[in-house]
């Protein structure tokens, strides 16, 4: 899982390999975590990284369902669809928990993510436009909102990287752990690094 985003070559696979990097940052911050951890709030939030994880499961899904269909109207049944799908019961805002383990979490977290490759076969396939519009059917957005399939996978990229964030923050709280440390972790590499804190 690398850092660092890798090269990209046109605007689409920009989009979707920035979001596919973030949601391998979020996903990392639960790397060695007991299932009590996972679920933990050592911050002054209510926020977890199983909150997070489930909440970011759901968010990507549900949002790339428009990006592969972008005339998509989503209904409640459409929604219980999509939680059927990832094995999710119900709506999670990253405070809320499911009732599961971490490594049943991580395996929910692991279907949606693989809603991006897809998505990328799809865009390819049936061509679909970044600037093809999608109907606005969100309740808290406004009605006359311009929405596009370039605006969902930046909204999804800010969005993962935002709970990103929020994950480092907590996995720091729980055991120190960083996010260079855990990727050099995830990729059998010492840490820290040789030369690493060297002055000079």
């Amino acid at each position: 899982m690398p850092f660092f985003a890798p090269s990209v070559t046109t605007e689409t696979d920009a989009h979707l390999s920035f979001l596919e990097q973030q949601c391998a940052q979020l996903r990392l911050t639960a790397l060695d975590l007991t299932d009590g951890q996972a679920r933990s709030t050592p911050t002054v939030s209510a926020l977890s990284i199983s909150g997070l994880l489930t909440h970011g499961a759901q968010v990507v899904y549900g949002w790339l369902q428009q990006v592969r269909d972008p005339s998509l109207v989503a209904t409640e049944e459409d929604y219980a669809q999509f939680n059927a799908a990832l094995g999710l019961d119900g709506a999670f805002d990253g405070s809320a928990l499911p009732d599961l383990d971490i490594t049943e979490v991580l395996a929910v977290f692991d279907r949606a993510v693989a809603e991006i490759a897809a998505t990328r076969q799809d865009i390819t396939e049936r061509g679909i436009d970044l600037d093809a519009q999608v109907p606005v059917a969100n309740p808290w957005m406004p009605q006359d909102f311009d929405m596009t399939v370039r605006w969902i996978l930046v909204h999804l990229t800010t969005e993962m990287a935002r709970h990103a964030g929020h994950a480092d923050i907590i996995r720091e709280s729980i055991d120190g752990a960083i996010s260079y440390q855990l990727n050099a972790l995830a990729d059998g590499q010492p840490w820290p690094p040789e030369g690493w804190g060297d002055e000079g």
